[in-house]
């Protein structure tokens, strides 16, 4: 087996987790590095029951249940950049996406994940990870994109794929979800990937982030059965007319 290398590039604390979590750990099993970054401090969280005034001890704290979470999944967390969350919509999305290129091009991987375009639940900063990123993918396989940024010091490298996570209409219908969220009805999903063996997997990371229980019922998710298959968007390369559904992130890598 080729061993690939597998970048998750997320907005919070939690997002490896509560998103594409089995998937992660999925492919973490089968040896392959699976490799992700956290982009904000989580500062804009629940610490438990409260939203606290005095974020410093809840950002510390979320950075730690990270590390743990990641450890549940057998990932490995190799940034946390630290950005305010909530407040990345603020920032220069061209400095976010010199960023991204420049961890793309540090770590070359085969494949590369965020989540969907429409942040799911629409949340901001998941938003402009997600267009930061895809700009990001492109420009970091191509000499001379980011002009004489520090990004250009390092060699390009072009990964194979862009995935950006989904939830599937269908299935979380089968729940009372409190919250308003983008779902991808089934044609617009290229890629399901079996998650059967890793749902306890996925919930026991979710658990390691123990500050973010009095937020969306997850658990209710797990109990479905939700978390049994993961869904996603193949952006790049896109899908063509008559191309199959994937089972597989790592399909038709030589």
């Amino acid at each position: 087996m080729n061993q690939r290398t597998i970048l998750g590039i997320f907005a919070h604390p939690d997002d490896e987790s509560m998103g594409p979590g089995g998937t992660l750990a999925k492919y973490a099993s089968l040896g392959h590095r699976v490799a992700f970054v956290t982009a904000t401090d989580g500062g804009a969280g629940r610490l438990f029951e409260e939203r606290p005034a005095d974020n410093g001890e809840l950002k510390a704290i979320r950075r730690q249940e990270t590390v743990a979470a990641a450890e549940r999944l057998g990932i490995e967390p190799i940034g946390f950049l630290g950005w305010e969350d909530g407040r990345l919509a603020e920032m220069d999305i061209l400095a976010i996406t010199e960023t991204f290129a420049t961890i793309i091009r540090r770590e070359k991987p085969d494949v590369v994940m965020t989540f969907h375009g429409a942040g799911i639940s629409r949340h901001p900063d998941h938003r402009i990870v997600t267009m930061a990123l895809t700009d990001a993918f492109i420009g970091s396989g191509l000499v001379g994109y980011f002009g004489e940024g520090k990004v250009e010091m390092l060699p390009p490298h072009a990964p194979s794929k862009l995935y950006h996570m989904t939830v599937d209409d269908a299935r979380l219908r089968k729940v009372d979800w409190p919250r308003e969220v983008y779902a991808s009805t089934h044609d617009e999903i290229t890629t399901i990937i079996d998650t059967t063996a890793f749902a306890d997997t996925k919930w026991a990371a979710i658990e390691a982030h123990a500050s973010q229980q009095a937020g969306p019922p997850f658990r209710e998710l797990y109990d479905a059965g939700i978390f049994n298959q993961e869904f996603f968007v193949r952006v790049l390369p896109s899908f063509e007319d008559g191309d199959g559904r994937e089972d597989d992130l790592l399909a038709g890598l030589a």
